[in-house]
């Protein structure tokens, strides 16, 4: 009910304020504009210090989880060594609008979107590569990616690689019964024996959500804390946001999610992505329970990649290592252009 009277208050409150505008550049760039993408207006931030740097393209998580602000707030330093992109992608964050119709929304129809972003790019900067980061759900739009255009991209940095969508979240509720049993908190005992990890009753929405609830308080999405609050102050002070944007955010995360939730569940990358033609790295959190480690350390040693691959472990980390370990993250991100130079 509380969530309900707050999202309320904001979109009584967004009547009377459209929210600032995004600061100027002084050096090298910083833009906030649209492009069309598969005849649908959408959404990008370009940063950078320095315009020739190498291009990094990120894909935002959810899907539907939009978030412009969250390199730039937690891992700033990369804008000093990348001309950095953020894109929300088509029914997400910024480029959602209430008249969206989320059945135009299909793992095909955004590999579409994000192969003219990166051909729209590559043109803009004049470069032949760029380098693709994903998180999460942004993984599996990102593995997509480098399996169909590989010579697009210097690297794919993939940080909690979504692997098997229907084996991972019975690892993750499983963990989640484990831990409420271990704790005995009994009220998450029972909320979490009704939910079928294969999500395929009319209700399954409710019950992935009380699913990532307990998950998020037993450590599996973050290692450091077990609440969301510093996402929704991030989203709520981020420039790149209106506060009408910021308020309809959950609607249209909720959009994406029950529109692209049953395709994803059919997803296995073991059989549908077996090979990778350019650098891949992955990411992992030891403690990641929302992509669970296990089945992104199995997948790791069954691909096969010419162009070389590296696994990376974060110790101090779950799902979001942006969050967990933002300095660590930075490092090795920089080491994988540190590895591509001449």
């Amino acid at each position: 009910m509380l969530i309900w009277v707050l999202v309320i208050a904001i979109l009584t409150a967004a009547v009377f304020w459209a929210g600032p505008a995004p600061l100027q550049a002084v050096d090298g760039i910083n833009v906030l504009e649209q492009v069309e993408l598969g005849g649908v207006k959408q959404w990008i931030s370009i940063r950078g210090t320095n315009i020739h740097n190498p291009v990094l393209l990120f894909l935002h998580g959810g899907p539907g989880s939009a978030n412009l602000a969250k390199l730039r707030v937690q891992v700033p330093e990369l804008e000093q060594h990348f001309v950095v992109v953020n894109w929300d992608q088509r029914g997400a964050g910024k480029s959602y609008s209430p008249g969206f119709d989320p059945l135009s929304l299909s793992l095909a129809q955004f590999v579409s979107d994000a192969h003219a972003l990166v051909g729209a790019l590559k043109q803009r900067f004049g470069v032949e590569k760029v380098y693709l980061m994903g998180f999460s759900w942004g993984t599996v739009l990102g593995l997509s990616l480098a399996d169909q255009y590989p010579d697009d991209f210097a690297a794919f940095i993939s940080v909690s690689q979504e692997v098997d969508y229907s084996a991972g979240e019975k690892l993750s509720v499983e963990y989640a019964r484990g831990m409420a049993q271990k704790v005995g908190d009994a009220r998450a005992v029972a909320e979490l024996a009704s939910v079928d990890p294969a999500y395929s009753s009319p209700n399954w929405q409710a019950q992935l959500t009380t699913e990532r609830k307990w998950l998020l308080r037993f450590g599996g999405v973050y290692h450091t804390v077990n609440d969301y609050s510093h996402e929704f102050w991030m989203m709520l002070k981020a420039p790149e946001y209106s506060l009408a944007e910021f308020a309809f955010w959950p609607v249209s995360s909720s959009n994406s999610l029950k529109q692209m939730w049953p395709e994803l569940m059919k997803i296995n990358f073991f059989d549908e992505v077996p090979v990778v033609n350019c650098p891949v790295y992955f990411f992992v959190g030891k403690y990641d329970y929302n992509s669970p480690w296990q089945l992104t350390e199995a997948y790791f040693q069954a691909l096969e990649a010419p162009a070389g691959k590296r696994l990376v472990w974060f110790d101090h980390s779950a799902h979001d290592i942006f969050f967990d370990e933002p300095g660590e993250l930075t490092r090795e991100v920089l080491a994988v252009l540190e590895t591509d130079d001449p």
